[in-house]
């Protein structure tokens, strides 16, 4: 079975890849994160997947004197990447800096519905082919005491996701609707990353046999 890179460090979606079945190398390389002027939720994950993927490509191509494709050992050719965030009134909320900055997030989205867009890209490195797709999810917060919101700054589950909290975590008291890719809101929609893969022709990660009329290209 072929091996698919993961160019994120985060735990979450490495998790959901598993439990999709695929064989994972993670392999995340740095970028700069920070928003453009004007740039949309939708155009700021799609442009960071895509980054995050070629960022890790050029770390491949680093360490192998250049040529990714040059490994014999199970030479990488399909690469991963992904970024999310949480949109409301127009701001995008990444990764809180620090727990005040999560409690003003927790603050700002309780009672009230948020929106969590994943951008992914997938890299056919053989091929030199690309697939880049933002999903949305809509999530609708209970309203919230202080002491709730206390109570999920003190889990600890703040500082590394976007808007401040995790569905899967103690964060989940607080969602009272969610429309759309549960997935997607832990930080990768998994049902279209395998549409993505099958239409890429990725057969060889995935842990299923394609159905007729979907053979690879």
């Amino acid at each position: 079975m072929a091996v698919l890179t993961l160019a994120s460090a985060s735990p979450r979606r490495k998790e959901l890849l598993e439990r999709m079945g695929l064989q994972l190398r993670v392999l995340p390389a740095p970028i700069d994160e920070e928003p453009l002027p004007g740039e949309t939720a939708v155009a700021y994950v799609k442009r960071l997947g895509r980054d995050k993927a070629t960022a890790t490509v050029r770390r491949i191509a680093a360490a192998l004197g250049n040529d990714p494709r040059a490994v014999v050992d199970n030479p990488p050719r399909w690469i991963l990447g992904a970024d999310t965030v949480v949109t409301i009134d127009d701001l995008l909320l990444g990764k809180p800096h620090d727990l005040a900055e999560a409690r003003k997030m927790l603050e700002r989205l309780q009672g009230r519905e948020h929106t969590v867009v994943t951008g992914f890209a997938i890299l056919d490195l053989e091929r030199d082919k690309e697939g880049i797709q933002a999903v949305s999810t809509r999530v609708r917060f209970k309203p919230m005491s202080r002491s709730e919101i206390d109570a999920s700054l003190a889990s600890g589950e703040s500082l590394d996701k976007a808007g401040g909290y995790a569905i899967q975590g103690i964060g989940g008291y607080m969602v009272q609707e969610i429309a759309g890719s549960y997935t997607n809101v832990v930080g990768l929609p998994v049902a279209q990353v395998a549409l993505m893969l099958e239409e890429m022709g990725a057969w060889d990660l995935l842990p299923y046999a394609p159905t007729p009329g979907r053979q690879a290209p």
